[in-house]
């Protein structure tokens, strides 16, 4: 405990010194030259285009590294080969194979033995119930 109170002791009379040299400072700041705050500016100055110079020298550097970089991913992705699932992967149902074929044939007028499932594939794709389609019959072949 001893030791905290001489640091915080010490640490008061530095700040008391520092407060009474305050007015002093102040005074001797005030009284300096045009010619040391002209330097001063200069100074400053001179600073700030030194770090806007380092970051334009900075901008084409990186614009070149990521231009190389864009051209090396693409040519990485010319040279992968495609990869295309076998044949075998892709996945065919037949039953939609099958409804396929049946709409095929009825809209190129195929048989009238098809008919029937032209009519039932028509009732699936409009869900009207099938007492509504009318049910041709089959022509003799001797009424001609």
């Amino acid at each position: 405990m001893q030791k905290d109170e001489n640091i915080i002791e010490n640490d008061q009379q530095g700040l008391h010194e520092a407060l009474e040299g305050l007015p002093g400072w102040a005074h001797e700041l005030t009284e300096r030259d045009e010619k040391f705050w002209l330097e001063q500016r200069s100074s400053i100055w001179s600073r700030i285009s030194a770090v806007e110079n380092q970051r334009a020298q900075r901008a084409p550097i990186l614009a070149f590294a990521l231009t190389a970089a864009i051209m090396a991913m693409c040519g990485w992705l010319l040279e992968r080969p495609l990869i295309v699932p076998p044949p075998s992967a892709v996945y065919t149902d037949p039953d939609h194979e099958l409804l396929l074929e049946v709409e095929r044939m009825v809209q190129i007028d195929g048989p009238l033995a098809l008919e029937p499932a032209g009519l039932l594939a028509a009732e699936m794709v409009q869900d009207l119930p099938a007492r509504n389609y009318p049910v041709r019959k089959k022509e003799a072949s001797d009424e001609n």
